[in-house]
């Protein structure tokens, strides 16, 4: 059991954990897209706005789930580093139970408030009730989301990025091929994309455990006598993330219910670029994921001049990428409107964003860095901090100035600006916290 990160190029570290771990992404993230793509050929403009009151709740349980799997891939990055093999079996088994404890009841509390959680975004009519029967029927299987994503952040921190990124390749393919039967063939509707969702769930559940047990071996039955000391030690990680994910949603749910405001065309055009976003800048959201295994081993390592040369190389990677990305949504900007039948503020919202306001994710992926590495450098607090910061102070006064000054494009506005400033604190607060750890050893 190699810590492989502690030695090599680490640029080098990141491209390869990023593009296989960003190929997985894709394929999630492009299903969204579609399954938004095949609901819109039903001809209800409800529908798009319905799955962006959906995906707003969705978002928080989503969030939840992925702070679970970085606190995951944190402590059995620790481990490995240390080279004890039977600690971090025992680990791995312990904390998946937590985990499956954990999101069974957050997803049975969910689903008995999703009525009410509906009505405070602002759904109403129709888009209410096309989007409560799409959450009931996927809300149930959050355990499942975080049981798969915990065993991709196991992988991951083993260096197994090509298992990591099939996981989700493998949930995206049984999603991409199941979802044109429920909602065509079946003739199920927005009913039948949630129903290929939690079958894709199911899948990769199945891959994600049978690589750890039977081609690692790296799970073993929970122990009791050492649960609530990795219980402790699990959530004194994972529960700062969770919170710093969570942070996210918190704007998110904030910046529908003001879109709200202005219609359903506003919260689906709104709804659409929550579909496009994560597609586009799918490589920020991947390297977040894959810097924190590689900042985890070289601590483990006391290699704090690599943990530096991580923070440098992966903004390196945000500026390259972010131009790319930024460049091929001017492109495409009126074949977007076209293929999704966009029109009024949905149409308005869609072109300002891919011809400037996307580059306000470079801000965001520097934002998503500091806080992948803080949260694997023992200092989940920072992370916690800025995501809330972010999600709180830097996007909700600016989204209301937005909305007033300019509608549903000037909350997008809003949102850069909050976005820059916040990026550029939490890189100063990473720089000095590095550069501490490196003069204290």
């Amino acid at each position: 059991m190699k810590a492989k990160f502690t030695e090599g190029a680490i640029f080098s570290h990141i491209c390869t954990m990023t593009f296989t771990s960003m190929a997985g992404l894709l394929s999630l993230f492009l299903v969204d897209l579609v399954d938004m793509y095949w609901l819109s050929l039903l001809g209800e403009i409800e529908l798009a706005a319905a799955i962006g009151y959906a995906g707003s709740i969705l978002f928080f349980t989503l969030s939840f789930s992925i702070g679970l799997s970085i606190g995951c891939a944190a402590v059995v990055s620790h481990a490995i580093g240390d080279g004890n093999k039977h600690v971090t079996r025992e680990l791995v088994g312990n904390v998946l139970l937590t985990i499956t404890i954990t999101t069974s009841l957050l997803a049975l509390l969910v689903v008995s408030y999703v009525s009410p959680l509906l009505e405070g975004l602002g759904a109403q009519g129709r888009a209410f009730e096309l989007a409560h029967d799409y959450l009931v029927i996927i809300l149930p299987s959050m355990p499942l989301l975080a049981i798969a994503m915990a065993c991709g952040g196991v992988l991951r921190a083993l260096g197994s990025a090509k298992e990591a990124m099939f996981l989700t390749l493998l949930g995206g393919f049984v999603n991409a091929v199941l979802d044109p039967i429920f909602i065509f063939a079946v003739g199920w509707g927005i009913e039948g994309a949630a129903v290929a969702s939690v079958l894709a769930r199911v899948a990769m559940v199945a891959y994600g455990l049978h690589k750890i047990i039977v081609h690692y071996a790296l799970l073993a039955m929970p122990n009791w006598t050492t649960l609530v000391r990795d219980f402790k030690n699990y959530f004194a990680t994972a529960f700062p993330a969770v919170l710093t994910n969570l942070a996210t949603p918190i704007g998110v749910a904030f910046v529908t219910a003001t879109m709200a405001q202005f219609g359903d065309s506003a919260v689906a055009g709104n709804a659409i670029l929550g579909k496009l976003q994560p597609l586009a800048f799918a490589g920020l959201f991947a390297l977040s994921a894959s810097v924190g295994p590689i900042a985890g081993q070289n601590l483990g390592a006391k290699q704090y001049d690599r943990i530096m040369e991580t923070l440098t190389g992966s903004i390196r990677f945000i500026t390259l990428y972010s131009l790319v990305a930024c460049l091929a949504l001017a492109l495409l900007a009126k074949f977007i409107v076209y293929a999704f039948q966009a029109s009024g503020d949905a149409e308005k919202l869609i072109l300002w964003f891919c011809y400037g306001l996307s580059a306000m994710f470079f801000f965001n992926g520097i934002t998503f860095l500091t806080n992948a590495l803080f949260n694997n450098l023992k200092a989940a607090q920072y992370a916690t901090f800025f995501n809330f910061l972010r999600a709180t102070v830097f996007t909700m006064p600016f989204a209301l100035l937005g909305a007033k000054w300019g509608g549903p494009v000037g909350i997008y506005v809003g949102l850069f600006v909050g976005a820059a400033l916040v990026a550029g604190l939490g890189l100063w607060v990473a720089y000095r916290k590095i550069d501490r750890m490196a003069k204290v050893q």
